[in-house]
């Protein structure tokens, strides 16, 4: 396997074969143990058998000691097959992967304000099958003494002239700042410089922690917006309080009949319809009731209208209280060949009694044995 393809027109390659092929077992003794970087900001780096001491962004490690330098970022691309094993920092074609190109820019620049060559990171890329890949893409930073005189251009060359004379198989391409800055992608936007800056995205703001991603939300998403901060995904967002939902850039009070997150709870709408509906039928319920027993009250029973109608003979009947109905016949005074009844006889009471308007009237009175019908 080598790391790489033949060199092709002005393409700038490499070839470097690693010591072994095959990657293998990280060993079981931490090379960063005790910690060989020093006491300062250097960290250790532990590959499979050995380690390298990386400083922060912008500066160069030398001499157990970080120094400020100039970075050149660039990419090398490697054609061919490869494991994804090559990804992993502690396996040992990683570790041969790194001797290799340490060895490459090495020979490049053979200068002495040449420092340091730094991997940021390595990816195998895919080819038009998810099973095959395709080639590595390493992400490099060559730093140089701060004060170097070299420029891109000139970093550029050195790599082509060596790839040439050489006649490596290392596709090499500059790259940006923020290629190999590692911004946080999700929270943030990175500004690119020689020293970029990674700016929080909108609705987001950086802690004391922070140095190139924003975990916290905007001064703005406060209670005294009806706002919250929360974390989706690991990225901070602002919502809006229970019973708010977003209008604008604003958190607005809920609609009557709505509430919970957003809104989207109309279960109190649901009960003021069915509210409604049931108030205005009992309503309606009570009406028809009222007119009824109203109308009820006012109209009479034409049966017992007929029963309290009073008669001719005696029209005024009104502190009289007539059970039976007045008989209209054709006999009477009137009539010719009327007879008097002879045992009718006219009372000195008869004002508190009915009037005779039957020829037969029966009466009872009262014996020891009982009632007894007496006909007059």
């Amino acid at each position: 396997m080598s790391f790489g393809f033949p060199s092709s027109g002005n393409i700038t390659t490499t070839t470097v074969t690693p010591a072994a092929t095959t990657p293998t077992k990280p060993s079981s003794a931490d090379p960063c143990k005790p910690n060989p970087c020093g006491t300062n900001s250097a960290k250790c780096i532990s590959l499979h058998s050995d380690y390298v001491c990386e400083c922060p962004y912008g500066f160069y490690y030398d001499s157990s000691t970080c120094y400020p330098g100039k970075i050149f970022p660039g990419t090398i691309t490697l054609a061919g097959t490869y494991p994804k094993d090559i990804e992993t920092v502690n396996s040992s074609l990683y570790q041969q992967m790194s001797e290799n190109l340490t060895a490459f820019f090495k020979a490049a620049f053979n200068l002495t304000d040449y420092k340091q060559t730094v991997i940021v990171k390595v990816q195998v890329t895919t080819g038009n099958t998810r099973s095959e890949n395709s080639g590595v893409s390493i992400t490099v930073m060559n730093i140089f003494d701060e004060n170097t005189n070299e420029t891109t251009e000139t970093v550029t060359n050195l790599i082509m002239a060596e790839a040439k004379r050489s006649n490596s198989t290392y596709l090499y391409s500059k790259t940006s700042h923020c290629a190999v800055f590692d911004c946080d992608s999700a929270t943030t936007e990175c500004q690119e410089s020689e020293y970029p800056e990674c700016k929080c995205k909108n609705g987001l703001s950086k802690t004391e922690w922070d140095d190139r991603s924003c975990s916290d939300c905007s001064s703005d998403c406060s209670a005294n917006n009806n706002k919250y901060c929360a974390k989706a995904n690991g990225v901070p967002q602002c919502y809006c309080m229970t019973n708010f939902k977003e209008e604008g850039e604003k958190c607005v009070s809920c609609p009557v009949g709505y509430s919970g997150q957003n809104c989207e709870n109309n279960f109190e709408l649901i009960l003021i319809i069915v509210g409604t509906v049931l108030g205005a039928i009992i309503l309606c319920l009570v009406v028809a009731v009222s007119v009824v027993s109203v109308r009820a009250k006012h109209s009479k029973d034409p049966e017992k209208k007929s029963l309290i109608k009073p008669g001719h003979s005696n029209p005024d009947t009104s502190s009289e209280t007539r059970i039976f109905p007045r008989v209209q016949t054709t006999s009477g005074h009137g009539n010719p060949g009327y007879q008097p009844n002879p045992y009718e006889a006219r009372s000195s009471n008869r004002n508190r009694f009915l009037d005779g308007d039957y020829d037969d009237v029966y009466d009872m009175s009262r014996e020891p044995e009982g009632f007894r019908m007496q006909r007059r």
